[in-house]
C-alpha cells in the first residue's frame, strides 16, 4: 500500500463517529460496531499487516527514539566533538582499552594524550579553527589520534582514499583548500609522484611512520622514528589544548569523498549531528554494547569505517581492533586474537571470506554480530551458515544523504523497513522513475511526483528539514553539486527532498530491498566508481573517440563491474591496430586509476545510441552485459596475470559466470 492508500485509522474514526453521533449508540457499542464494519470494508488487510509487523515496528521506533535523543541532545547543548570524547573518556576511564592495532594496545588515556599532542602541534604551526588538513594514510591507531587531534584544534580533516594515484589523487587534493597534509610512509611515493610537496609550502606536509607511532609516544618527548610527523609530535605537549567555545553545534568533523550519482568524486560534509545520528543508528539498531570489541578492516575514509565503526569508540566507548588492510586469510585469526564480538563488512569482503578454504578458525571466534552494507541474500545465508555468526546487521545510506536505514530485525536480504504504523508521516519515500532519462515521473496534471506501490522499483528520497538535525541535508562542499541532489515540488509545491540516486522497492510488510543505482556511478569492490572520472582518463588518450563507461552485473559478485565502450570502426582496423588501441587503454587506466575503477571489460562498438538531446544511452549497453554470443561487437576482459586485456571468448565468459575466473 502507498501512504495515500494506507489510512485505515481515518476510516475507523469516520465509522465510529457515524455510529456514535448520528445513530446515538453508546461509546462501547459504537466502538464495537464501527470496528466490525471497518474489518468488513477492507480493514482486515491492515489488521493482518499490523499484527505481522507491530513487534518489528516498535523495536524500530525505540531505536529511532534513542537516535533522536542523542542527536537533539547535541543540537541543544551544541557540544563540540572534543567535549563529547572527553565525556566518553571520563565515563570509561583513562586506563580502559580503546584500540588494538597489530601488537599495539592503546588506552583511552593514550589516545587522549596523543590527540592533545596533535592539536597542540597543529596550533603551533599556525592552523586555526575552521582550517582543513588532509590525511592520506592507511588505517591505524595513529590515524584516529591525528583525526581526533585535528578536531580538538577545531580543524576539519579531509580523509583521502589511499588507493588514489596520479590524476585522481590530484583532483581530490584540489577539491579542498587544505593548509597541510599528513601522509603515511607507505603512501609517500604516491604523494611525491604528483609533486604533492609543492602544494604545501613552508613545510606544511609531514610523513608519518604509523608502525612506530605507538601508545608510548603519547607521553614521550623522544621521536619514535625518523618520520617528519613523528619528529614534530615528539616536541609537542600532551597537555589539553585550549578549549573550543561552543558555536552552532554543526561543526564539521570530516570531509569524506564520494561520487554521489554523477560526476567526479566530491567532498561530502560530515557535521557533528550527522556523525551522532549515524553512529547512534548503528548502535541501537544492531544492539552494539560498550563491552563489545569491534573488528574494523574496512577503510576509515568511508562512512562505514569512520562513522559507523570509529564512532562507537568516540561516542560510546566501545573498543576497536583495527587492521590496516583487509586480509581474508587473517580475518578470523584476528578476531580470535583480539576476542572480537562484532565485525564490519561490505558485500565483497564476505565473498572473499567465503572463497577461502575452510579451516577450524572459521567457527572458533566469539563474533555475535556482523554489520555493514551490500550483502546479497545468497551471500548472507552462506556467510551465516559457514561462519556461525548469529546476527547480521545490514544498513543503507549514502555518505551525503539523509536517508539512513538499518535492518534491525535481521530479515534476510532487506536493507531496512518503513514502519507501517507511521507510513504517511515517515520522512522517506520511494518514487517512480523514468529509466531512460533517470528522472522522476511526474503527474501530468499536478506536476508532482508519484509514489511507488509494493514491489515497484523506484528512487528512495528523504524529506529535507533544515530545522530538524535528523532531517537536514549538508551535502557537498561545492554548493552547486549539493543543489543537483535536491528534488523540489515532490508531493506539494515548495517541498524539498534529497534524491539518493538509489533504486529500491518494498514488499507488503514494508521491508526495503536494494535494486540498482541511477546516474553515472556504480559500486565495485566496495567503492563508488565515477564513470565521468574513468571517461576523462580515457578521453585524454582517445580525444576523438566516443567513450561510454558503465557497470555490468557479474553473477556471484557484489555491485557492478566496469565496462568501457568505444565507438570505433573496428571492422576497418587491422588486428595489430586493434591490439595497439587495447594496449593503450590498459596502460592509461593502470597508471591513472585505482584498481577498483579500472574497466574490467572493454567493448568496441560501431555506433552508440543517443537521446534526442545527444546524451549517450547507457541502459541498453548495461542490460546487454558482457555475453559475447549476444553481440557482434568486439569484447575484451582484463587479465590480471598478463596485465592486459584479452579477447572475451565464449569459454572465458562461461568461466566468469561459473566463478572459475574471479573478478
Amino acid at each position: 500500500m502507498t501512504s495515500k492508500e494506507l489510512q485505515p485509522w481515518h476510516t475507523f474514526v469516520f465509522l465510529f463517529l457515524v455510529q456514535w453521533i448520528l445513530f446515538g449508540d453508546c461509546l462501547l457499542v459504537a466502538l464495537f460496531k464501527s470496528y466490525v464494519l471497518y474489518l468488513f470494508v477492507g480493514g482486515w488487510k491492515f489488521q493482518r499487516l499490523f499484527f505481522l509487523t507491530i513487534r518489528r515496528d516498535l523495536k524500530g521506533l525505540r531505536c529511532l527514539g534513542m537516535i533522536l535523543f542523542h542527536t537533539y541532545h547535541q543540537h541543544f547543548t551544541k557540544e563540540n566533538f572534543a567535549e563529547i570524547f572527553q565525556r566518553t573518556v571520563k565515563k570509561h576511564g583513562r586506563m580502559a582499552t580503546a584500540i588494538y592495532h597489530e601488537d599495539q594496545v592503546w588506552t583511552f588515556g593514550d589516545l587522549d594524550a596523543y590527540s592533545n599532542k596533535v592539536a597542540n602541534h597543529l596550533i603551533s604551526c599556525g592552523l586555526k579553527r575552521g582550517d582543513v588538513i588532509f590525511m592520506l594514510m592507511q588505517p591505524s591507531a595513529a590515524y584516529l589520534g591525528i583525526w581526533l587531534g585535528a578536531l580538538k584544534a577545531g580543524i576539519t580533516p579531509g580523509l583521502l582514499n589511499y588507493n588514489l594515484r596520479n590524476a585522481s589523487l590530484t583532483r581530490s587534493l584540489d577539491e579542498l583548500d587544505a593548509k597541510a597534509i599528513v601522509v603515511g610512509n607507505r603512501l609517500k611515493n604516491a604523494f611525491v609522484e604528483i609533486d604533492g610537496e609543492a602544494k604545501y609550502p613552508n613545510g606544511m606536509f609531514w610523513y608519518v611512520d604509523e608502525a612506530s607511532s605507538r601508545p608510548e609516544s603519547a607521553f614521550s618527548n623522544e621521536a619514535s622514528s625518523a618520520g617528519t610527523w613523528n619528529q614534530a609530535i615528539a616536541k609537542s605537549s600532551w597537555a589539553p589544548p585550549p578549549k573550543l567555545s561552543r558555536i552552532n553545534g554543526r561543526e564539521r568533523v570530516a570531509y569524506l569523498y564520494t561520487s554521489g550519482t554523477t560526476g567526479f568524486p566530491k567532498a561530502a560534509i560530515i557535521t557533528t549531528p550527522r556523525f551522532i545520528y549515524m553512529t547512534s543508528g548503528t548502535r541501537y539498531g544492531f544492539g552494539i554494547r560498550a563491552s563489545d570489541i569491534i573488528y574494523i578492516s574496512v577503510p576509515l575514509h568511508h562512512t562505514l569505517g569512520l562513522i559507523c565503526g570509529v564512532g562507537q569508540l568516540m561516542l560510546h566507548g566501545t573498543c576497536l581492533a583495527i587492521r590496516s588492510k583487509f586480509s581474508a586469510s587473517q580475518f578470523w585469526d584476528d578476531c580470535i586474537k583480539y576476542n572480537c564480538t562484532v565485525v564490519q563488512y561490505i558485500g565483497e569482503l564476505c565473498r572473499f571470506l567465503l572463497a577461502q578454504p575452510p579451516k577450524p578458525t572459521d567457527t572458533m571466534h566469539r563474533v555475535r554480530l556482523a554489520y555493514g552494507n551490500g550483502l546479497r541474500k545468497e551471500t548472507w545465508i552462506q556467510f551465516q551458515n559457514r561462519f556461525k555468526v548469529p546476527e547480521i546487521g545490514e544498513l543503507f545510506g549514502a555518505t551525503e544523504s539523509n536517508t539512513s536505514i538499518v535492518n534491525c530485525d535481521q530479515t534476510v536480504g532487506a536493507i531496512g523497513f518503513i514502519p507501517l504504523c507511521m507510513r504517511s508521516s515517515y520522512p522517506i519515500y520511494i518514487i517512480k522513475m523514468n529509466e531512460t532519462a533517470d528522472e522522476p515521473i511526474r503527474d501530468p496534471v499536478t506536476g508532482l511526483c508519484i509514489e511507488c506501490g509494493p514491489n515497484e522499483v523506484g528512487q528512495i528520497i528523504g524529506r529535507i528539514n533544515e530545522n530538524n538535525p535528523s532531517r537536514s541535508y549538508d551535502g557537498y562542499l561545492n554548493r552547486d553539486d549539493s543543489e543537483k541532489k535536491i528534488l523540489r515540488n515532490v508531493f506539494k509545491q515548495g517541498d524539498q527532498w534529497f534524491a539518493s540516486g538509489d533504486l529500491l522497492y518494498y514488499d507488503e510488510l514494508g521491508y526495503l530491498f536494494f535494486s540498482d543505482r541511477v546516474g553515472d556511478t556504480f559500486r565495485w569492490h566496495g567503492e563508488n566508481v565515477s564513470t565521468s572520472e574513468v571517461e576523462a582518463v580515457l578521453m585524454k588518450e582517445f580525444p576523438d573517440t566516443g567513450i561510454n563507461v558503465y557497470g555490468v552485473l557479474v553473477p556471484g559478485t557484489e555491485g557492478r563491474a566496469g565496462m568501457a565502450a568505444f565507438e570505433v570502426d573496428f571492422k576497418s582496423m587491422s588486428t595489430d591496430q586493434e591490439q595497439v588501441m587495447v594496449g593503450k587503454i590498459y596502460s592509461s587506466t593502470e597508471k591513472a586509476l585505482p584498481p577498483y575503477a579500472r574497466p574490467q571489460f572493454l567493448r568496441l562498438c560501431e555506433h552508440f545510441e543517443m537521446t534526442n538531446t545527444f546524451k549517450l544511452l547507457k541502459r541498453g549497453l548495461m542490460k546487454s552485459g558482457f555475453d559475447p554470443t549476444n553481440t557482434k561487437d568486439h569484447l575484451y576482459i582484463l587479465d590480471k596475470q598478463s596485465k592486459s586485456y584479452i579477447p572475451l571468448t565464449e569459454s572465458i565468459y562461461q568461466d566468469v559466470i561459473s566463478g572459475a575466473i574471479r573478478m
